[in-house]
């Protein structure tokens, strides 16, 4: 069956939509899930494209959903399941389910999402990223995000290792599993690859211009939307998201204690 580009294309279209204005994704969570529930019944092709969207578009309702994440102050962002942590793990089980729905659905492999067996080498690279990214990003991080997010004051506890490694795992898996992995792959299907890419880039940079950025947004917008575009272009190179995750992880960490461990309000 001949595969209609407008239909298609209106998955994307409303997940960029969602990541442009937040308060519109939970409905835009819903419209998405049936419109690929509704393709699929009628057999149609263009439900991989919407497919592609669903591991982002759900959990960007999260929020809306759990609420929202707030400082817990040196005292309690040191707890290992802090509810941070226990927020994000949450949202990560559902969008990791619904990419495995997906990939069972449209028959994906581990090898196309970019879960595939790392070789050594590779290995090394993605824990090293980890490491320097955890380690350094914890005290260079007030440093760099000031230009767009202002000061930033907080504590960096020892024991907040464990809660930020979980929260590091849990978002930085979601994440490449979900852009890199299900959105790039499947939408590389119907497009070339660089514009699977670069969609798949703007969206990640545009979903984390959050409110806590309070100047230089444009740029802020560019310099995400470049690094998700760089780690697809390694993901798509390397056959595989295992250096991206490491990153990914380590930042994570990091932006851990930047998030949880300054004062409660």
């Amino acid at each position: 069956m001949r595969v209609s580009g407008v239909v298609a294309g209106w998955g994307p279209a409303l997940l960029l939509l969602s990541a442009l204005v937040p308060g519109l994704r939970p409905l835009v969570a819903v419209v998405l899930l049936a419109g690929w529930v509704g393709l699929l019944l009628r057999r149609r092709p263009e439900a991989i494209a919407w497919a592609a969207t669903l591991p982002v578009g759900v959990p960007l309702a999260w929020p809306w959903v759990l609420g929202v994440d707030v400082p817990l102050g040196a005292s309690g962002c040191i707890a290992p399941f802090s509810d941070i942590v226990l927020r994000r793990m949450v949202v990560a089980g559902v969008g990791l389910g619904v990419a495995g729905l997906v990939a069972i659905v449209h028959r994906s492999s581990l090898e196309e999402i970019g879960l595939r067996r790392p070789g050594g080498a590779e290995a090394a690279v993605a824990i090293a990223g980890l490491l320097v990214l955890g380690i350094g990003g914890t005290f260079i991080g007030p440093l760099a995000a000031e230009p767009f997010f202002g000061r930033l004051v907080y504590a960096t506890p020892a024991a907040a290792i464990l809660p930020a490694a979980l929260f590091g795992a849990a978002n930085g898996v979601l994440e490449e599993v979900a852009y890199r992995g299900i959105l790039q792959a499947f939408l590389g299907r119907l497009i070339p690859i660089a514009s699977a890419m670069a969609f798949q880039g703007l969206v990640f940079g545009i979903v984390h211009a959050g409110p806590e950025v309070v100047a230089l947004l444009p740029l802020h917008i560019a310099l995400l939307t470049g690094v998700g575009v760089a780690a697809g272009l390694v993901r798509w190179k390397l056959g595989s998201l295992w250096i991206p995750i490491g990153i990914h992880v380590g930042a994570d960490i990091a932006l851990y204690v930047g998030l949880a461990c300054r004062a409660a309000p």
